[in-house]
């Protein structure tokens, strides 16, 4: 009699691991699509809060999504960030931390992972990454022009006739928009009365008038969104697809900043049937994109990405899953070029950011160059403000206005968090340390600190001119050797 109720546990076991497996989605092999926003800050959303900016598509999705709280990118800029969720790595360990710029050469790719899985994989619209031969696209159906509008549109049509004879694969389609990135519509329906900003631009006298430009081109995104869900409902595809929305990273004291209002971002999946809608506060990053495609697609993601499968937390609607995630900041190599690195970590609630090129540190600890305290100082100058730590609460100081690192009371935290980050980035192999002076990154002539630059307005006193030559450091080859497989 015991063994008849031993065997009828075990088959009753075998029953629910194998209804499981059934249902389960990891190996599911479903058709993806990732709609991409392009300078869109977490806050310009309805679904996040902000009910006067023009958000319906996105609001709508959010209601049959699972909405993610804390999801963030590591790094407030295009190219890197892109980068980093096409890669499953941060921006120094795969290479792209200046935008611009390539990854490091051997690091593999969204598309490489996939179609070694059987998976079509189609970028609709804009790309911003390097090198081609990396990103190698099934197909990239590029960006079109529309009458009247300051930037293309996302490729509606050839979208349209891909889903109507996708082929035998499944696919994933990553659909890039060019909104809500400047530059603007020339007139918007907003008026500066219609619009809100966060706390932290309340004494700028322009940002209600900018403002009122961004909801114009956020409306033009929101548009290229709700065509999109058309297109899927039209083929009768929404049933049987996975739809993520996010938006690349924050706009205002967001961009090339460490800060939450660039880092974290929109994120949110829709699955009907499958992801029950809702909302998460699960700490997520960018990084975990690729793993979870590659497990999706019933695949194994290798050991050296930085991202873990964001699948768990999709079955189970939340849940912990990063103990921390980490922001970068690299001021060289843009039009705005200076001197100015960053490095933040996140636990979810409080977030500590070090600054490595302060005022007060370039004058405590010059170099004994001229040149490389010029321009050292020249950097640190742009960020008079700014102090070498600093330290939010971001559970009841959610727009980081007060800065607690000098807290008496805050020591143990911070010292939690600054140790965490300086492990993290000896594990990435980051350039920076802790002492002496920032080096200087090699970006060529078109953002070099010692060029001239009319276009963009970059002066510099004419002995300067070319006085970096020898002293600058190759990106890739100072930050190399942890990217061996």
């Amino acid at each position: 009699m015991r063994y008849s109720i031993l065997i009828a546990v075990v088959l009753c076991a075998f029953s629910l691991n194998a209804a499981q497996a059934k249902t389960g989605i990891k190996g599911s092999r479903p058709n993806v699509i990732f709609f991409l926003g392009d300078d869109q800050s977490r806050f310009d959303h309805a679904a996040y809060g902000n009910d006067k900016v023009p958000t319906p598509t996105t609001d709508l999705f959010s209601q049959e999504a699972l909405v993610f709280e804390r999801a963030f990118t590591g790094q407030a800029i295009c190219a890197p960030s892109r980068s980093m969720l096409y890669t499953g790595m941060y921006p120094v360990k795969n290479g792209c931390f200046i935008n611009h710029s390539k990854i490091r050469k051997g690091v593999k790719t969204l598309p490489q992972y996939l179609e070694k899985l059987g998976y079509t994989v189609i970028l609709a619209g804009k790309s911003h990454v390097q090198p081609k031969g990396q990103f190698a696209w099934t197909k990239h159906l590029l960006s079109v022009k529309k009458k009247g509008a300051p930037r293309k549109w996302i490729p509606l049509e050839a979208i349209d006739a891909f889903l109507a004879d996708p082929g035998p694969n499944p696919f994933c389609i990553i659909v890039a928009s060019e909104y809500p990135h400047p530059p603007y519509f020339d007139e918007t329906p907003y008026k500066p009365e219609d619009v809100t900003v966060p706390p932290f631009r309340a004494g700028d006298p322009n940002a209600l008038k900018s403002a009122a430009n961004d909801y114009r081109s956020i409306q033009e995104k929101e548009a290229e969104f709700a065509a999109l869900l058309e297109v899927i409902e039209k083929h009768g595809m929404k049933e049987s697809s996975v739809v993520f929305y996010a938006d690349d990273h924050g706009l205002h004291r967001g961009k090339f900043t460490t800060f939450d209002s660039g880092l974290n971002v929109a994120f949110m999946v829709r699955w009907p049937e499958k992801i029950k809608p809702g909302r998460t506060d699960s700490l997520t990053s960018f990084a975990d994109f690729v793993p979870t495609m590659i497990e999706l697609a019933g695949g194994s993601p290798p050991k050296n990405l930085d991202g873990k499968s964001l699948l768990p937390v999709l079955e189970n609607g939340g849940g912990k899953h990063h103990d921390y995630v980490y922001g970068v900041v690299v001021s060289q190599g843009i039009i705005a070029r200076h001197v100015f690195p960053q490095r933040s970590v996140h636990d979810g609630r409080y977030h500590y950011t070090y600054s490595f090129n302060t005022m007060e540190r370039a004058e405590k600890n010059p170099s004994a160059d001229p040149v490389i305290n010029y321009f050292l100082k020249r950097g640190a100058a742009k960020h008079p403000e700014v102090p070498e730590e600093m330290l939010f609460d971001t559970q009841t100081d959610p727009h980081e206005m007060t800065n607690m690192a000098q807290n008496p009371e805050m020591a143990e935290i911070k010292q939690r968090l600054k140790t965490e980050l300086f492990r993290w980035m000896a594990a990435q192999h980051d350039y920076l340390t802790e002492k002496g002076p920032a080096p200087f990154l090699e970006v060529g002539k078109r953002f070099g600190l010692d060029h001239m630059d009319n276009k963009y307005s970059y002066s510099i006193p004419e002995e300067k001119v070319g006085a970096l030559k020898g002293k600058t450091i190759d990106p890739h080859g100072a930050t190399a050797a942890r990217n061996k497989e």
